[in-house]
């Protein structure tokens, strides 16, 4: 073996310190005998011995001490190395660019936006909210998208991957005033298909689901009011249009003059996100800051 090999100086510093091989062994997650043979082979390398046992374990010779020092230089390289990488990554620059359904937009990314510019303040964010069908065709000039659904793997493409982020359910919306409001019990779908329903745009996940779950009890509703995004539908019922199906998420937010409340049978709601294979930075540094909001009890 003419060239050395790196590890078996880092595993070296490691049993010269310790003194003993099976505390080594232990600190390393390798066992005795792995260690024995690395030594035995860095032992061949330099063609004399570096340790002799004693009764405690063992103890470096003069050539074994000279090699722990240079062993150490080594470690403080790497360890260098690795807090240039940490400050690197902290250092991000670039733009981080998002298109997200609007309930991920208003629930689930603010804080994660906030804890990124704390943590990456040279990365500039753009967000653009839209419904979950538009996010999905606007993917391809989109760092991370955030939808309402899941994807087929067929629909996905093999350039892209989907990560559930949090499971939900849809619920209603309804002023504090309305019957619905003070209900002991979740609301039967079937009780809601004579009132006056505010519904979110076309291709609005939300709108999607409730739909499915409406006609899965028969029910198929004239819809005629349809408004964008979640501020849009709560302002015209605090007008007093109507009542909404909304993500239960809402019931995380302060509504002091609106109610969130349960129906059953349960509409499942998830909110997912899509990114290419291959992450950017920016976008792997993201990721890791999304949690879901904390769930409040609906009445």
């Amino acid at each position: 073996m003419n060239a050395i090999d790196p590890q078996l100086l880092l595993t070296w510093a490691r049993v010269a310190r310790a003194g003993n091989l099976r505390l080594a062994a232990m600190e390393l997650h390798l066992t005795q005998p792995a260690v024995s043979h690395q030594l035995r082979r860095l032992q061949e390398w330099m063609g004399e011995p570096l340790y002799r046992r004693v009764s405690r374990g063992i103890e470096p010779t003069p050539t074994g001490i000279l090699l722990l020092r240079t062993a150490e230089r080594m470690e403080a390289t790497l360890e260098e190395a690795q807090a240039l990488r940490s400050h690197t990554q902290s250092l991000l620059r670039g733009s981080l660019t998002i298109v997200a359904s609007h309930s991920n937009a208003e629930y689930l990314l603010p804080p994660a936006i906030v804890a990124f510019r704390a943590r990456y303040p040279g990365v500039s964010v753009r967000l653009t909210s839209t419904n979950s069908r538009q996010a999905r065709a606007l993917r391809e000039g989109a760092d991370l998208i955030f939808i309402e659904d899941t994807v087929s793997g067929a629909d996905l493409g093999g350039d892209w991957e989907q990560r559930i982020l949090v499971e939900t359910g849809i619920a209603l919306l309804v002023p504090r005033d309305h019957p619905f409001a003070h209900a002991s019990a979740p609301i039967p779908l079937t009780s809601i298909d004579p009132e006056m329903l505010v519904w979110r745009e076309d291709g609005s996940g939300i709108r999607e689901h409730a739909l499915q779950a409406l006609h899965q009890q028969g029910i198929y509703p004239d819809i005629r009011y349809e408004l964008s995004g979640f501020a849009a539908v709560r302002n015209a019922l605090r007008c007093g249009l109507g009542i909404s199906l909304v993500s239960a998420l809402a019931g995380a937010e302060a509504l002091p003059d609106l109610r969130v409340v349960a129906v059953t049978p349960a509409i499942s709601h998830t909110l997912s996100a899509l990114y290419r294979k291959g992450l950017s930075q920016a976008a792997q540094a993201f990721l890791p800051l999304l949690h879901a909001p904390e769930p409040q009890a609906m009445a």
